[in-house]
């Protein structure tokens, strides 16, 4: 099959949606996918209101060989920018992955909008974690929470290093996290992310910023998480794994996260066997 991805930014731009869609495309593609991305490196749209949603709407109909030669279009979140095209090309098929959603509390009625008529407009939807399926009254034919590489554990030499791991963020629970630090005397602290609250952050230890976390997980004992792909990777890598949330829907979000520590963790290849499931099975 010809898959075309459409994601806001894409790898090597640092994060976990990011990193989900490349490991995905490595996976399809091994199993004889053609595989192409477009993301904001792409397209390099005005960072304007509307003009922006406008100029991506005006490259994507430059570029729409891109659409009519894909057998599959498979959108990550930013379903707006696929819309017309949605009615230019109705016997497209056209799948969603939902991936956000409890960053903001209360859930603005805008956000809530664009994901159900994203959802109705799919052919089929996969939504990262079963909190999407409650707070956005959708449905979905599958749910996942990311994936990991395995790793060879018995090299792992793990230190008194706590990581948090994530945007530095109110809604990432970076405060519970600073307040689980007073137990910990003698333990070195890092942030691997940034946010608006990293002058907090360095009172307490070295910010690192969004960079590859793989040689802070080898070390760290504990690793707090700001998301689901954080907390998956912190687990395949034997750390401790603290959460925490500040909202209602951050709440249940860690509440139905299915896995801990010891558990077997799925690997990008069965992530990628659901997204085929989703093409043969929902079309």
């Amino acid at each position: 099959m010809r898959i075309l991805f459409l994601s806001h930014y894409s790898w090597p731009h640092i994060g976990g949606v990011e990193k989900h869609i490349g490991r995905v495309s490595d996976e399809l593609r091994q199993k004889g996918h053609k595989v192409k991305i477009v993301s904001e490196g792409n397209i390099k749209y005005p960072h304007i209101k509307f003009l922006g949603l406008l100029y991506i709407w005006f490259w994507l109909f430059k570029n729409r060989n891109l659409i009519k030669n894909a057998d599959i279009i498979h959108i990550h979140d930013v379903f707006i920018w696929y819309l017309p095209f949605r009615f230019i090309y109705p016997k497209k098929k056209v799948y969603l992955t939902i991936h956000g959603g409890q960053g903001k509390w209360p859930i603005p009625l805008k956000d809530k909008l664009l994901v159900k008529i994203g959802s109705k407009l799919s052919t089929g939807t996969i939504c990262v974690g079963d909190f999407i399926p409650k707070y956005f009254g959708i449905k979905s034919n599958y749910v996942i929470y990311g994936g990991v590489d395995e790793i060879n554990k018995t090299k792992l030499k793990k230190e008194k290093l706590i990581i948090f791991l994530g945007r530095l963020e109110k809604e990432t629970g970076i405060y519970e996290f600073i307040r689980g630090l007073k137990k910990y005397n003698g333990y070195q602290v890092e942030f691997v992310g940034d946010g608006s609250l990293r002058n907090i952050c360095k009172k307490y230890g070295v910010v690192h910023g969004f960079c590859d976390p793989t040689s802070f997980l080898q070390k760290a004992s504990i690793c707090f998480a700001g998301g689901y792909l954080s907390a998956l990777e912190a687990l395949e890598y034997g750390c401790e794994l603290w959460t925490g949330a500040s909202t209602p829907i951050k709440k249940d979000y860690w509440k139905c996260f299915p896995y801990k520590k010891g558990d077997k963790l799925p690997s990008w290849k069965d992530v990628s066997e659901i997204y085929e499931n989703l093409y043969l099975h929902n079309s």
